[in-house]
């Protein structure tokens, strides 16, 4: 059974939802004329477009991003191009989905249909939870070792005074008993 690579949104309320990359170009965003239509406010008007190519009778899927005000990210690292991997994380704004690439189409073929995929968050719930991180990112980790950082420069720091504090005091004290 052949099967397309698709997007699998992970974002709260809309996980689950599957997209078929169905087309030989693919844009994503905001707006209702998008192939694949994000209604975030995180995400801009035409955030990005997904591009098939093949070469050599291998097929990749190229994401872009086109400018946007929140960026795009796959596994956590902004991106403006980047070819896409089987279970890329891709973040469009705030609203994560997952790439995935296993295909198994027969070669040659290059049909597709044309549909138009829309996701309307704006008719969810408005106290929605964040989207989960499935990354080994650990925010508080950096925050962790930008404080470490910042205490041993510190502890530097005063030990550096406390010794050009004990050194004048030896100086003064030597003056002071060679004057006599």
């Amino acid at each position: 059974m052949a099967t397309t690579p698709k997007l699998t949104v992970l974002f709260e309320k809309l996980r689950g939802q599957t997209f078929q990359l169905d087309k030989d170009t693919l844009s994503i965003g905001r707006k209702d004329e998008m192939d694949i239509t994000l209604k975030d406010g995180s995400v801009s008007g035409h955030h990005a477009d997904i591009f098939r190519t093949e070469q050599d009778g291998e097929v990749s899927f190229i994401l872009r991003d086109n400018g946007s005000t929140n960026g795009t990210k796959v596994n956590n690292q902004p991106i403006t191009e980047h070819v896409l991997r089987n279970s890329d994380l891709i973040t469009f704004g705030n609203v994560e989905v997952l790439f995935d690439g296993e295909q198994n189409a027969p070669e040659g073929t290059a049909e597709f249909s044309h549909l138009t995929h829309t996701i309307d968050i704006s008719s969810l719930e408005k106290n929605t939870t964040a989207p989960q991180v499935l990354t080994n990112f650990n925010p508080l980790s950096v925050k962790e070792a930008q404080k470490d950082a910042m205490f041993k420069r510190s502890l530097l720091i005063t030990l550096g005074l406390i010794a050009v504090g004990l050194f004048s005091l030896v100086v003064l004290v030597l003056v002071k008993i060679l004057s006599k």
